[in-house]
């Protein structure tokens, strides 16, 4: 018996229907690497989120393990993208120039007032050059990143405030906020004031006494949280932004987006303070030469330069890491202490023996605290705070590792993944300083293949300053207190003052 013409019609339709469908769902680019399905609107971000909701970085290492390799391909929503997990390859990635670029995610327009790529963080090309090498550059001659005996004179005094704050509780309205009556103090929000200060000095020259710090703290609030509602992936808003119109607070835009304009606010206030002050030949601060740079470039049709908006998020990009990122890692090195009460009791002798009891510990006395030292990047290895790192893009054809990368493909770097390689670490589900140091006790550089803060032309800006803020911090905090372990509630107990313990969600970049 004959089909009838319907019969074949509707057949023929079917089919190609059912051909488009599977074209959509597993289709990729040639030779481009195996991975899951690509799902309607989301694609493969979808499948990540099924797979594990709050901590996508697991996820993409879930799927390197199904589909049995280290490069897995994907659709993040439309764009083709690539996620990384072993530690050569990423390491590969990180020092390939092709792989410089930053993917223009709607979640890092959300931070400008009219949703435009400013700023150092998700930036590229010749403008983010420029504006990377004059920031660092001139900031650097007031101590960023460097020994600089003023800035370490207020650093001091920003930490002794911090100390006594735990040891004898809120002075003022705005600290009641994060220490309670009976001692508990909250962190990382009580390291606010401490980290944004001394960034705030190499800024701008000035820094705000304690009784006025409270707009800090409430900065700091803000910056939690876009750190705690965002994502590496740049959350599902980058992949369909317009879900923002029908869903505002059940898409965290409402929250993000406020709290990114609360932190540019308190920069603007700080910018606007020394504008008015300023007298062109007269450079009293890093603001100062920036404002000379804006007076002689005009503005850039395309792109952007020397001009205010760039100002304001360039900072934003230096000082987010401080109030943000900085403390955060203090406090879950607070944590870690807290479970492994033996490396606070071989840290604390190492202070002790060092630095002795007269005296508060100095940037000097890093070198001969290589256990500290080790603590530190032990801590920094073992809870990444930008577990998928922020997304690279590759800037023309190229391959990786026999791939075929297509120009625009994104690429996902598995920083937590590579941290915790059974193959490189051993033991890195394991908290052990000593992996860091030789047979007699030495720090040894070379055995610290970390890379928590990436690597190549896109290291992060603030990694050495960071690195001198977190450590002289930590020795004068274990110098003058202790860490020990309340057995009701098992939250860490700091000076007189408990310590309360800090949220594990992650920093997205």
């Amino acid at each position: 018996m004959f089909l009838t013409p319907t019969i074949l019609l509707w057949t023929v339709v079917v089919g190609l229907v059912a051909f488009r469908c599977y074209r959509y769902l597993f289709g990729r680019p040639p030779n481009f690497p195996k991975g899951p399905p690509r799902l309607p609107l989301l694609g493969g971000y979808g499948v990540m989120l099924m797979i594990n909701y709050k901590h996508l970085h697991k996820a993409a290492a879930w799927l390197s393990n199904f589909y049995k390799t280290n490069i897995v391909g994907l659709h993040l929503g439309e764009y083709e993208t690539v996620l990384v997990n072993d530690f050569d390859t990423v390491k590969e990635v990180l020092n390939r120039v092709e792989f410089d670029n930053r993917p223009d995610l709607f979640l890092a327009r959300m931070r400008e007032k009219n949703f435009q790529r400013r700023g150092i963080f998700f930036t590229d090309g010749p403008d983010w050059k420029e504006q990377r090498w004059f920031i660092l550059r001139y900031l650097r001659d007031y101590g960023f990143g460097r020994r600089f005996d003023e800035l370490e004179a207020e650093t001091c005094s920003e930490i002794g405030n911090l100390i006594e704050m735990v040891r004898y509780g809120a002075k003022y309205d705005h600290e009641r906020e994060f220490i309670d009556r009976d001692g508990f103090v909250k962190c990382p929000n009580v390291l606010f004031g401490c980290f944004a200060n001394a960034f705030l000095h190499v800024l701008s020259g000035e820094r705000m006494d304690r009784a006025e710090a409270a707009p800090l703290f409430e900065t700091g609030r803000h910056a939690m949280v876009f750190q705690r509602l965002g994502d590496d992936y740049g959350t599902v808003l980058s992949l369909i932004p317009w879900l923002r119109h029908l869903f505002p607070n059940g898409t965290h835009y409402n929250q993000i987006r406020k709290a990114s304009m609360g932190v540019n606010a308190f920069i603007e206030t700080v910018i606007q303070k020394n504008l008015a002050s300023y007298e062109e030949g007269h450079a009293r601060c890093f603001l100062d030469l920036y404002f000379q740079e804006m007076k002689k470039t005009e503005p850039k049709e395309n792109g952007f330069g020397f001009q205010y908006d760039q100002l304001v998020l360039g900072v934003v990009d230096f000082f987010f890491p401080a109030i943000s990122g900085a403390t955060t890692q203090m406090a879950m090195l607070f944590e870690r202490l807290l479970l492994n009460p033996e490396v606070l009791a071989k840290m604390q002798a190492e202070i002790d023996d060092v630095v002795g009891h007269g005296r508060l510990p100095s940037l000097d006395d890093r070198i001969n605290l290589p256990y500290t030292e080790a603590t530190l990047r032990e801590a920094m290895r073992i809870d990444t705070l930008v577990p998928s790192g922020i997304a690279h893009v590759a800037q023309q054809d190229t391959t990786l590792r026999g791939y075929d990368i297509p120009k625009g493909t994104i690429l996902m770097l598995g920083l937590d993944a590579m941290h915790n390689q059974q193959d490189v670490w051993g033991d890195p589900d394991v908290f052990r300083p000593e992996r860091f140091l030789d047979s007699k006790g030495r720090l040894v550089l070379a055995k610290d293949v970390s890379v928590p803060f990436g690597a190549g032309k896109r290291l992060c800006a603030g990694k050495r300053s960071r690195g001198i803020r977190c450590s002289w911090c930590w020795q004068v905090s274990f110098r003058t207190s202790t860490c020990d372990s309340d057995q009701r509630t098992r939250n860490p107990i700091w000076g007189q003052g408990r310590l309360g313990s800090s949220s594990r969600r992650q920093i997205s970049g």
